[in-house]
């Protein structure tokens, strides 16, 4: 009995989806546009708290977005973008911290072949409202080439 209440407090205290990664190209843009295909290879992607899709994203809460990827080709700068994709409409989310070499987890300059794993938050407004919605998250070289970007089904809620 105290084994099974372990093993069912442990499950409990997880909070984060680890997912394979779902690309961009998955979801239309604005006019049917898909995304650029990324120059890095995403191998995994972890949202917490989250424990299924939709994510469910509270408002007044900090998600912890983070994805396994190898680069693909070197970068010597790195920038970070959110967009909550609403009916095939992208809105862009303001992230504190855009640049991807600063604590993130990575630094820079990026050596092609080498794996990585980028690590941010991101804050959920009270001011946005309640919907479902996907989150689009695009990590852009100096080029303003994607080095991944990978989407993840959500939901905003009070």
């Amino acid at each position: 009995m105290m084994k099974f209440l372990i093993f069912a407090f442990l499950v409990g205290c997880v909070t984060a989806l680890t997912t394979p990664c779902r690309n961009c190209n998955t979801v239309k843009g604005p006019k049917g546009a898909n995304a650029p295909t990324p120059t890095g290879t995403c191998k995994t992607v972890s949202i917490e708290p989250c424990t299924q899709q939709p994510c469910e994203l509270k408002k007044g809460t900090n998600i912890t977005f983070s994805v396994q990827f190898t680069a693909n080709a070197a970068a010597t700068t790195l920038t970070s973008e959110v967009y909550g994709v609403i009916n095939g409409v992208p809105v862009k989310f303001n992230l504190p911290n855009p640049n991807g070499c600063k604590e993130s987890g990575i630094t820079c300059p990026l050596v092609a072949g080498e794996t990585y794993t980028y690590k941010d938050a991101l804050y959920i407004s009270h001011l946005y409202p309640a919907i479902n919605l996907v989150v689009k998250w695009s990590l852009l070289d100096q080029a303003g080439s994607p080095i991944f970007c990978v989407v993840a089904p959500a939901k905003i809620t009070s």
